[in-house]
């Protein structure tokens, strides 16, 4: 697959899909950094949306699409959010214009704020699945998330991965995925960590095509708080098809120590 920025440019050209917001849903239960709310959207679905990321929204965007594909992450879409869309109290208006958004996952929640829910018996952390816990372990280690964050739903003990915007910080030069295991309160870092589970999880990962890479890091928006230039992204699609042919390897070794 050619990287090149006029193999990305050609395919920009087309142009990129917008979600309206249509109506505002509520902010984050905890202050985060970069404060997302909740928009109702015009294909119906809910999406928690932000106007900042470490790495720029990119970041959230192209791991949005990749997690979706593979099963590891809730879909990113481009959102517009108008001032006729925000509230009148004013908590959302710094979310105002061309944003991202991350579509929610009903009777989830963060494994961040989850103690409770084990208290209350709401939760138990033995119904944890190993088979989509090993995924996200996977796509995190692949992406090289920092600050990873994972989803638990409560109705079945899914795992997804959230809150990518520490991604694609130095891809410049390549180097060796680090095995990248977010903790679950309660439940040990060594479930998903059987030779079944991981085996699905490097499938999905070597699934990914180049053709998938390349259309994960094209057709975004430009500027601020984009972070987006033509040469970043075609940086970051080789960087990831890199370590996606790494990515057996290091499952495999994780799986013998």
């Amino acid at each position: 697959m050619s990287w090149h920025r006029e193999t990305l440019t050609a395919l920009d050209r087309t142009g990129y899909i917008v979600l309206e917001a249509i109506h505002y849903g509520g902010v984050a239960p905890r202050s985060t950094f970069a404060r997302p709310s909740t928009f109702v959207c015009i294909d119906s679905n809910t999406y928690w949306v932000k106007n900042t990321a470490q790495q720029g929204l990119v970041a959230e965007l192209i791991a949005g699409r990749l997690g979706d594909k593979v099963g590891a992450s809730p879909a990113a879409r481009i959102i517009r959010v108008s001032r006729e869309a925000l509230p009148p109290t004013g908590e959302a208006s710094h979310l105002e214009g061309l944003v991202v958004g991350t579509q929610d996952i009903p009777g989830s929640v963060n494994a961040r704020d989850l103690e409770p829910f084990i208290r209350d018996s709401t939760f138990h952390p033995g119904l944890v699945d190993p088979i989509s816990r090993a995924r996200v372990v996977a796509f995190q280690t692949w992406l090289g998330v920092g600050d990873a964050q994972v989803l638990l739903r409560l109705t079945d003990g899914a795992v997804f991965s959230i809150d990518h915007g520490d991604c694609f910080g130095t891809v410049s030069t390549q180097s060796d995925p680090a095995i990248t295991v977010t903790s679950i309160p309660g439940v040990p870092n060594l479930v998903g960590k059987d030779a079944s589970s991981v085996e699905a999880a490097v499938r999905r990962i070597e699934s990914i095509t180049d053709r998938d890479i390349l259309e994960a890091v094209t057709r975004i928006p430009a500027g601020e708080p984009w972070r987006s230039p033509v040469d970043r992204r075609a940086e970051i699609g080789h960087w990831l098809a890199d370590r996606r042919a790494r990515m057996r390897e290091v499952m495999e070794q994780w799986l013998r120590t």
